[in-house]
């Protein structure tokens, strides 16, 4: 298995991932819309930093061949194009960048598995990078295109009591994350199930909120 499939299929790793679900709710709770763009905005840059990080090691690495290097900053550059569009602030837009980002970062990864295995670049430290920027931004993306889903028939307001009890309900969902992640290798797949419904009420409440 590849560094970046290891990393992706990791019980850590998918722990990580319903956390920044859990906080990119959170965040839209608190946040009006235009903060909750810039939230993503900031998202994409981080993750585009990354790339580029990733783009310069990788020209300087002794331990790729010419060729293989080459089809992979073609395909990086293509990344960070996608990461470097300008502010989606409609459902049909944010789901057409969100597509277009994921789809160059798949390809990516899918060339980066055939061409680096074995190869000492291949295990070494941008992929945690990489993938845990990756899934940050991915939540992001979610959380806004389900508010602006919601929000794009007519502007409803959220009843303020609601909105504190969603939101302590989410922080007491991550409390249990931590404490579950603690103890995750004696029972992985029946914490990560009971984590998925967790967050699955959330994600139900929240939607509610705007009816």
């Amino acid at each position: 298995m590849s560094r970046i499939k290891d990393l992706r299929s990791s019980i850590e790793h998918r722990i990580d991932a319903l956390e920044h679900q859990a906080t990119a709710l959170e965040s839209q709770l608190m946040q009006t819309k235009e903060e909750a763009v810039q939230r993503l905005e900031q998202g994409k840059q981080r993750l585009r930093d990354v790339v580029t990080a990733l783009q310069t090691e990788l020209r300087t690495s002794k331990a790729v061949v010419d060729v293989a290097k080459a089809e992979l900053q073609t395909r990086l550059d293509h990344l960070r194009v996608q990461l470097a569009l300008g502010k989606a602030e409609a459902h049909e837009t944010l789901e057409q960048q969100r597509e277009k980002i994921f789809k160059a970062l798949s390809e990516f990864e899918s060339v980066a598995d055939q061409q680096l295995a074995e190869t000492a670049f291949e295990s070494g430290r941008w992929w945690e990078s990489l993938v845990g920027r990756a899934s940050r931004l991915e939540a992001e993306f979610e959380a806004l295109t389900h508010r602006l889903l919601i929000e794009s028939g007519q502007q409803r307001h959220m009843v303020e009591a609601k909105k504190q009890e969603l939101l302590q309900r989410i922080r007491a969902y991550q409390d249990d994350l931590r404490r579950k992640r603690q103890m995750v290798r004696a029972r992985a797949d029946t914490f990560e199930i009971d984590l998925r419904e967790g967050l699955a009420q959330i994600k139900t409440a929240f939607q509610r909120l705007f009816d």
